[in-house]
């Protein structure tokens, strides 16, 4: 169900830190100028960042052939430290969430022998820190799984195949519990939780529609759809319980989906570039501060990543407009923010021939003079 994760100023209507609906106020403050740092050659992308500055991403592993791999960067280095997988080092592990004690998780390919062959298989994984190799969590042991978001109490979220669905599941300590699936769908998932355990993520629904979750102390309830759409997921919530996403308008699909946060049953569109064609937008992390972050529909170029944008005091803003103008550079999804502001995603950069590639970038907040 998942797809890649992937600026104009808001009407009446916006949301705003603390989860209300709110008139954004017409002198509210500019959105701050940032640094921008580039990450190696090495690095093809980054998908998150913890509060002490720890990145996660995946990059090109020289000591696996140059195989796409997960990595962390420590806070104040710039080189990658790519993560072992468990049994192997070459099984293409993907870093999905990392806590503030520098804790991974996320995935990993597994050889696995069935009758006539073999074949790859998703394995849910945690890596304790930088350097240490990594552990199969054990969820669904003889099937696939994988694992999407962990919290500073270790508590892990994810999803897991079974031979007909795809089922949500929770890990506290060492006990793994499964929780409730949406009524009627076959593909439920956890895609996130917050530092109290409350876990969102989606479900699909008969008529090849989607709808947006949320578990909290084991009840779940639907967060909604903007404008009477039939699609939505939620990636990401924060301390204060707010929770964003993507969500399809009614007569759009999921391909023209909108980055929203949700509040009183209901996706509120957070109005962010729409550019010329179809194309999907999403709001991939918040803050606890309420400052939002994640991909726009503008697609200037051939690579297929869209543009960064922030979203804070009610206003989205372009991030390619709050740097120094660098040749040749773009700012495409962002996929993290931490409590200092720090933003985290993928650059496009383009050579004299026109041919794209891509790195990590952070961008670090500059104070007002």
């Amino acid at each position: 169900m998942r797809l890649p994760f992937r600026v104009a100023v808001l009407a009446a209507g916006a949301v705003i830190a603390g989860g209300g609906v709110a008139v954004p106020d017409a002198a509210a403050a500019p959105a701050p100028r940032y640094r921008l740092v580039l990450g190696s050659a090495k690095t093809l992308e980054y998908r998150g960042i913890n509060a002490r500055g720890d990145i996660i991403g995946v990059g090109l592993d020289p000591a696996c052939f140059g195989r796409e791999e997960g990595f962390v960067i420590k806070a104040g280095t710039t080189t990658p430290i790519f993560l072992a997988d468990p049994g192997t080092n070459n099984q293409n592990s993907v870093p999905r969430s990392i806590n503030d004690q520098g804790v991974v998780v996320g995935r990993y390919l597994k050889n696995v022998v069935v009758p006539g062959g073999a074949q790859e298989i998703t394995r849910p994984a945690i890596w304790p820190g930088p350097g240490s190799a990594g552990s199969d969590l054990g969820v669904n042991p003889t099937g696939s799984a994988d694992a999407f978001g962990i919290n500073d109490h270790q508590q892990i979220v994810g999803w897991q195949g079974g031979p007909t669905s795809i089922t949500p599941w929770q890990r506290n300590d060492t006990t793994v519990t499964n929780l409730p699936p949406l009524g009627g769908s076959t593909d439920t998932e956890a895609l996130g939780e917050n530092s109290d355990g409350v876990v969102v993520g989606d479900a699909a629904v008969p008529g090849g529609n989607q709808v947006a979750l949320e578990w909290a102390n084991g009840k779940l309830i639907t967060l909604g759809q903007l404008n009477g759409g039939a699609w939505s997921e939620a990636l990401a919530i924060n301390t204060a319980g707010q929770a964003v996403g993507s969500a399809a308008p009614a007569g759009s699909s999921l391909l023209d989906s909108h980055a929203v946060m949700f509040s009183g049953g209901k996706a509120i569109d957070l109005n962010v570039p729409r550019g010329v064609n179809q194309g999907t937008a999403h709001a991939t992390a918040i803050n606890t501060g309420g400052v939002i972050v994640g991909d726009d529909a503008v697609f200037p170029d051939i690579s297929g990543i869209s543009n960064g944008f922030v979203y804070r005091d009610g206003h989205a803003t372009e991030l390619n407009s709050l740097i120094k103008r660098t040749p040749n550079v773009r700012l495409g999804g962002a996929t993290g923010i931490n409590d200092a502001g720090d933003i985290v995603g993928t650059a496009v950069l383009t050579a004299p021939d026109g041919m794209v590639s891509t790195v990590g970038y952070e961008l670090l907040p500059i104070p007002a003079t």
